[in-house]
């Protein structure tokens, strides 16, 4: 199974509509209480933006958002109340004007994991070079 997509959505994400001129943060409303990386997590029943700027389903009028239910959210757990699930990075949701809402980045800090095996490698010579005595081999005292 994919994993993309999968990513939890925090307070401030950054989403767009793809009828809309900007990109918006996400206002969390629905949650005070259940936080990832010190941010609320954002719901199904998060639905507050700041317009998009410009409509242009309505010839490039101001963006008055008539959102409508999310889709793709994280079905297995409810936070607050029951159908009050938690969104993802693939969740979208519709205008009811004619656009359709998605996640640009979920406001989740990077979690550095371990180097690939051959920058590890990398780093492991360089450590060694700068310290002659580690690169001292025993069966030469043997001899």
């Amino acid at each position: 199974m994919s994993q993309t997509g999968q990513e939890f959505v925090c307070s401030g994400a950054l989403c767009r509509c793809d009828k809309g001129l900007l990109p918006m943060p996400l206002t969390v409303t629905s949650n005070q209480t259940v936080t990832l990386q010190g941010r609320l997590m954002a719901t199904t029943l998060d639905k507050v933006f700041p317009p998009f700027g410009t409509c242009a389903v309505k010839n490039n009028t101001p963006c008055v958002p008539v959102l409508l239910l999310w889709q793709d959210y994280f079905e297995q757990a409810s936070l607050v109340a029951p159908g009050c699930h938690p969104l993802l990075e693939k969740s979208t949701i519709k205008c009811a004007i004619g656009g359709t809402v998605s996640v640009l980045r979920t406001m989740q800090l990077a979690i550095p994991g371990p180097p690939a095996v051959p920058q590890a490698e990398s780093l492991r010579t360089s450590s060694m070079a700068q310290c002659p005595l580690l690169l001292h081999d025993d069966a030469d005292d043997d001899a």
